[in-house]
Formats: C-alpha cells, sequence, structure tokens
C-alpha cells in the first residue's frame, strides 16, 4: 500500500511541477531563460532519481521476502532433519556415536546460521520501511517550487545581472559506513551465489571499518573462501594466514588452518599441506576441523587407517 502512494504521489508530482513553473513566474518572465531551463533541468533529473529510488526499494524488497520465505522454508526442512538425525541417532548411539553426533551438530550450527538470517532478513526489512519513508519526505520536497520562487527573486532585479545573486555550497558530509551485519550478510550472498569479486570487496570494506569487530573473523575467513572457490589458491592461502594471524583467538582459527592445507594441497605442496593439517588435529583434536584433516590424511596416506 505505501508503494502504491509513493507511485502515486510521484506521477503527480512529474505532472504539477511544470504547471507550478509555470504559474509561480511572474508575467515578464514567461519567456524561457537560461535560468529557467537550468532549474527545469535539475527538476527533470530529481524526478528520475526518485523514479530509480522507487524501483530499487521495489526490487529490494521482493528479494528480501524471497529470501525470508526460502529461510523458513529451509528452517522448516532443517527441523524435520533433526527429529529424524536425533530418532536414527537413538537406535544406533551404541554402533555410530562420533559420527552422528559430529551429524548433529552440524545441523544445529545450520538451524542457528538460519536462525541469524533470519533476524537480519526481517532488519533489513525495517530499515527498507524507513527508506520509504525518507522517499515520502523526498516526493513532498518537490511538490514545493522553492527553486522557481528563487529564480524569480534573482531576475526581478536586471541590473544586477547574474553576480546580483550569490549562493553558498555547504562540504558534502561524509558518508557513513554501512551497518556491519548489512555487510555481512551482502558479502555472504555474493559469496554463496558465485560472485565472488563482489563477495571480497564487501568483505574488505568490513574489515576496514569494523576490524575490531567480533564478526571480523568470518570477515577474513570468507575472503579466502572467495579466493579458493574461484580456484586461486596462492590468494586463499595468504588469506586464511590473515585470519590465523590477526585473529588467534577467533572462532575461525579451526576452519582457517584446515582450508590452508587444503590449498597447500592444491598448490602440490605436500608436505607444506600435510604439516598444516596434523599441526590442527594436535591444536584442536576434537573439532569438527580435525575429523575432516584425518579423513584428509588417510586419503593421502599420510596417517594410519
Amino acid at each position: 500500500m505505501r508503494r502504491k502512494t509513493v507511485s502515486i504521489l510521484l506521477r503527480r508530482t512529474i505532472l504539477l511541477i511544470p504547471a507550478l513553473l509555470i504559474w509561480s513566474l511572474p508575467a515578464p518572465m514567461l519567456g524561457v531563460s537560461k535560468e529557467m531551463l537550468y532549474v527545469m533541468h535539475q527538476l527533470d533529473q530529481m524526478q528520475q532519481q526518485v523514479q530509480a529510488l522507487q524501483k530499487t526499494v521495489d526490487t529490494q524488497t521482493a528479494v528480501l521476502r524471497t529470501l525470508l520465505e526460502q529461510t523458513n522454508d529451509k528452517v522448516i526442512a532443517m527441523r524435520a532433519e533433526v527429529d529424524e538425525l536425533k530418532k536414527s541417532t537413538q537406535k544406533d548411539l551404541e554402533h555410530d556415536l562420533a559420527a552422528n553426533g559430529a551429524k548433529f551438530d552440524s545441523v544445529t550450527s545450520q538451524i542457528e546460521a538460519l536462525n541469524a538470517s533470519m533476524d537480519e532478513t526481517k532488519s533489513r526489512l525495517a530499515k527498507l520501511s524507513d527508506q520509504m519513508t525518507q522517499l515520502q519526505n523526498t516526493v513532498q520536497t518537490l511538490n514545493t517550487p522553492q527553486p522557481a520562487a528563487n529564480a524569480a527573486t534573482g531576475s526581478a532585479n536586471p541590473a544586477t545581472g547574474a553576480a546580483g545573486s550569490t549562493t553558498t555550497t555547504q562540504p558534502a558530509p561524509r558518508p557513513q559506513p554501512p551497518d556491519p551485519d548489512t555487510l555481512l550478510r551482502s558479502g555472504y550472498t555474493y559469496l554463496t551465489s558465485g560472485q565472488y569479486a563482489l563477495a571480497i570487496q564487501t568483505f574488505q570494506q568490513y574489515l576496514e571499518n569494523y576490524e575490531s569487530s567480533d564478526r571480523a573473523p568470518d570477515a577474513q575467513f570468507y575472503i579466502g573462501e572467495a579466493y579458493y572457490s574461484q580456484g586461486k589458491f596462492e590468494q586463499a592461502v595468504d588469506a586464511y594466514n590473515l585470519c590465523l594471524e590477526r585473529y588467534p583467538t577467533g572462532s575461525r582459527l579451526p576452519a582457517a588452518q584446515l582450508k590452508k592445507g587444503y590449498a597447500l594441497l592444491q598448490l602440490n605442496q605436500r608436505t607444506k599441506g600435510i604439516r598444516e593439517l596434523k599441526s590442527l588435529i594436535q591444536r584442536f583434536p576434537s573439532s569438527h576441523e580435525a575429523a575432516l584433516a584425518r579423513q584428509k590424511l588417510r586419503s593421502l596416506g599420510a596417517l594410519p587407517r
């Protein structure tokens, strides 16, 4: 309903602005002047910007609604999988407790991530609502023919000419950095959709503004993931190293060391890759990443079966 109201206001604004400009001018100024053409040109640009903003808001709202619906479906599916996994674990607890426990932890982590994603999606919808309110204020501003009045005032004294009116231009305020959660979520969306260059750029922007935040290790790790997914294993190793060195107590430490070992193996640096995986097992023996490292080492014949 709010988007329909904005669209109606935009159409009325586009139709009324030329009439308001002509109506506000005195009789001697009905002829087209350079100042008038300039004002009309500026208003036309403002109308185009408002229309473009409206289209952007509509598109983002539709995308976020789709994401929210997909996330809800995934949560339902994950919960069903957890229930099924619990039943299976109860039956086979004595035979495969370790494997089923790892799967259960993984599914639980995924559910937590999806719940966090839902909360962030709702937050983004609220921000879009605020943008719609700002858009309505912009439309109301366009309905006020202040530039035409200024042009009339400036031309009322032809003896002074263009030099008779002076305007002072205030310096543009420095833009505020984007919201950290929005940056991180956007980067992850780019990463999972295969837009790796945009993902890297977004995560780097996050680190430039929020390097000391709790989610900074995630951003640095995801940069490595973006390079790894492109087959750029040297850059991936560098990114994982930064994650290990800058955030030695971060939650991404085991995952970064695991993927660094994988990347070294992809670069045919077998000795370094095996050493990295063995170091991971020694440092985090009970982690999920250590289990994956053991599997990899066994497949390479570097660990007894």
